[in-house]
């Protein structure tokens, strides 16, 4: 598992704080099972006051647990602590995030609740959209390889992302996919990360993306696509075989009741970057 173990001890420990709306997400649950590990680990609410009140009362058990919390940040909406025990430490963040999904979460042994992976891989789409860090890089591949292709994630967020088009978010990603090797080398990971490889992966998943989304009709963009119970990236000549999936406020689950079980087991089961 890619999280260390003061990572594994801390969300262990706080996954009883967690529910429905207090839950993680970010790269950590995209990489529990990959080689590379996250550097902090981002817990999401949907108000600032429930923010507040998550960093306070978990900070507070993790101290009469023996763990060293000090405070980089405590704003309305970001509270980021380092944390610290036995040597070890890791960075832990309360955020305000729309509750706006495709998905309702999920309850998780290790997380408490985590936000479902569709959901994470949407996100991850727009942050690489948005922002330079190439860590990034490496989850759009492993979304592309074991939870959605990127074309579909890359379709649903338009939803999430007034203003782009899919095409616009693949063109955001290219522009952003640039790094040294320095900044490759940085990456903590089990195993080497090969940049090369990495960047072809990711080309060729781009460029299939760009195919998909041009053959789509623009009515249909961000909506999911369901077939036998799973999303999947549809066939833009039938897509009335498919069941389109919207999304909203908390999420939702689709007609099947297969969608859970079966994408969530889908999700933990392959091996990750």
């Amino acid at each position: 598992m890619p999280l260390t173990k003061i990572q594994t001890d801390v969300l262990r420990l706080l996954a009883a704080h967690r529910d429905p709306e207090s839950y993680v997400a970010g790269s950590t649950p995209i990489n529990r099972t990959a080689a590379g590990f996250s550097s902090d680990m981002e817990v999401f609410h949907d108000r600032e006051e429930r923010v507040a009140r998550a960093a306070s009362e978990d900070a507070a058990f993790l101290e009469s647990h023996g763990f060293t919390v000090r405070w980089q940040r405590r704003e309305p909406a970001i509270y980021t602590a380092a944390v610290e025990h036995s040597g070890e430490a890791t960075k832990l963040e309360w955020v305000v995030e729309s509750d706006y999904r495709f998905f309702p979460t999920v309850p998780d042994e290790i997380f408490g609740y985590v936000l479902h992976p569709v959901d994470l891989a949407v996100n991850k789409v727009m942050a690489a959209a948005g922002r330079r860090e190439v860590r990034d890089l490496v989850d759009l591949v492993t979304i592309h390889e074991t939870i959605i292709p990127l074309g579909a994630a890359i379709w649903a967020a338009v939803d999430k992302a007034p203003g782009f088009t899919p095409a616009g978010l693949i063109r955001e990603i290219r522009r952003n996919s640039s790094y040294s090797r320095v900044q490759w080398r940085a990456l903590m990971s089990t195993e080497p990360v090969e940049p090369d490889e990495v960047m072809t992966r990711l080309r060729l998943a781009l460029d299939e993306a760009g195919a998909f989304v041009g053959k789509m009709p623009t009515s249909e963009a961000g909506l999911l696509f369901l077939e036998n119970g799973r999303v999947v990236q549809p066939d833009p000549a039938r897509l009335g075989d498919y069941q389109a999936h919207s999304g909203q406020r908390r999420g939702q689950w689709p007609a099947s009741s297969e969608i859970d079980a079966a994408l969530f087991e889908h999700y933990q089961a392959k091996p990750r970057i």
